[in-house]
């Protein structure tokens, strides 16, 4: 199997709520609003970001990792609105293995709606039908049980732990390991 998407163009992708879309400049007090809620944050990506600055830059960084061919990363925006309430996408792809792996974010006043799975399902459907795909790998906090239910609906199953992978607010925490083989597809 070949590979069809080439990042000669950026996707959009679509579903019955959504359009995941490119991120751009416009969209940093979104990014930012995302990335600076501590809740949002601890138990996905870290600290939260503490000025604007740094989602302009993480959204620059994402422009330019995407112009590499290294990383293809969406903006979830709700059908009828262009402000990101979220971000999904692949943080990296190892072309001859033919695998990538997966991540997310979404605003804390969308949680519980079934918003990123929605997302998640039509990313996983791009990686293997268009990104030619095998393998889709992600991990997450063991004490995150919301991302661990969004990968569970999308398919994915644990695979391993990563004891006492990161360490926030003076504790250790581990990490599950998930994946999902073309195989998988329900």
């Amino acid at each position: 199997m070949t590979n069809t998407f080439d990042f000669s163009y950026f996707p959009t992708l679509e579903t019955q709520r959504l359009i995941l879309r490119r991120i751009s400049p416009k969209d940093v007090a979104d990014v930012f609003a995302i990335r600076a809620d501590y809740q949002a944050t601890k138990l996905n990506i870290g600290a939260p970001y503490t000025t604007v600055e740094q989602a302009g830059s993480l959204i620059h960084r994402m422009q330019d990792n995407f112009m590499e061919g290294s990383e293809l990363r969406w903006g979830v925006t709700l059908r009828g609105s262009d402000r990101v309430i979220g971000m999904i996408g692949f943080n990296y792809w190892v072309r001859a293995d033919r695998r990538a792996a997966v991540g997310f974010d979404l605003n804390r006043e969308h949680w519980g709606q079934g918003i990123m799975s929605e997302a998640l399902i039509a990313v996983v459907r791009f990686g293997f039908e268009s990104m030619g795909l095998n393998r889709i790998e992600a991990d997450c906090s063991m004490m995150n049980v919301a991302s661990q239910r969004v990968l569970e609906k999308a398919g994915f199953k644990i695979e391993g732990r990563q004891r006492e992978h990161y360490y926030l607010d003076g504790i250790y925490y581990d990490v599950l390991l998930w994946g999902m083989l073309r195989s998988d597809l329900r």
